[in-house]
């Protein structure tokens, strides 16, 4: 590699990290459907054609610019959490400051829900999200810091679903206190996650036991009982009037 072709590729790299940084100040100045080429370009101070060039689709901008902004979080903490559950909660805190990247982590879901080319790449960080509590969640069930029953990967499924319930709450609710609302919604999960899953009752049988119960069969040896005929209630009113 010669030098000059050295030093440009540098100068790309460099340019390539500006345009980012652009990026992520752009969405934290900006509601996610208005920032497009040209506001970064603005934010960042580079030429609009520079964007193109060293990105030439907008979702290659996008998830690079998605990566590095999660990789920036939690790196200015002072106190390390003790558990997965207070990782989750410090990250939520972080939101709250930088209410930007929720944006652009609501923006990405119709991406990764789409057929695109970028779809599958979007999907992977939300598994590899998924899969990072699990491990930090199996890790704590394994030191007895956290003590349930159901598997790691379930308990990571519905903290998520707390956690990112938590973010849109946060951009369309503004008056809730997510913090708040987060230490109760693990309370509730602690709990869930200590009771054994009791098996759900069958409803295809539902019936059959109900028709059971209305009638008790009779007892071994008994001869069944039918019910009386017309005849039989007929003397019976007969001997009845009679006696009267």
């Amino acid at each position: 590699m010669t030098e000059n072709h050295a030093a440009a590729l540098e100068d790309e790299q460099s340019l390539a990290e500006r345009i980012v940084r652009g990026a992520i100040r752009a969405y934290r100045l900006h509601p996610f459907d208005q920032v497009d080429a040209a506001v970064v370009a603005e934010v960042a101070g580079v030429p609009l054609d520079a964007v193109a060039r060293v990105f030439p689709t907008w979702d290659a901008l996008l998830l690079v610019t998605y990566d590095r902004w999660t990789q920036l979080r939690g790196t200015r903490r002072t106190v390390q959490p003790s558990c997965t559950i207070e990782h989750l909660r410090m990250t939520l805190a972080e939101d709250v400051a930088d209410p930007g990247l929720v944006r652009v982590l609501a923006g990405v879901i119709n991406i990764a829900a789409a057929e695109t080319g970028f779809a599958e790449l979007f999907r992977k960080r939300f598994e590899e999200y998924v899969g990072n509590l699990t491990r930090g969640l199996q890790r704590d069930f394994d030191a007895d810091v956290e003590q349930a029953v159901v598997p790691a990967d379930v308990a990571a499924t519905q903290l998520l679903a707390v956690y990112e319930g938590l973010q849109i709450q946060m951009l369309v609710r503004p008056h809730v206190d997510v913090l708040v609302e987060y230490d109760r919604a693990v309370r509730t999960l602690r709990q869930g996650w200590r009771q054994r899953e009791v098996p759900a009752w069958d409803l295809d049988d539902a019936p059959a036991q109900q028709a059971g119960s209305a009638a008790p069969a009779p007892a071994q040896g008994d001869a069944p009982v039918s019910p009386p005929s017309v005849t039989e209630r007929s003397a019976v009113r007969d001997a009845t009037t009679r006696s009267a």
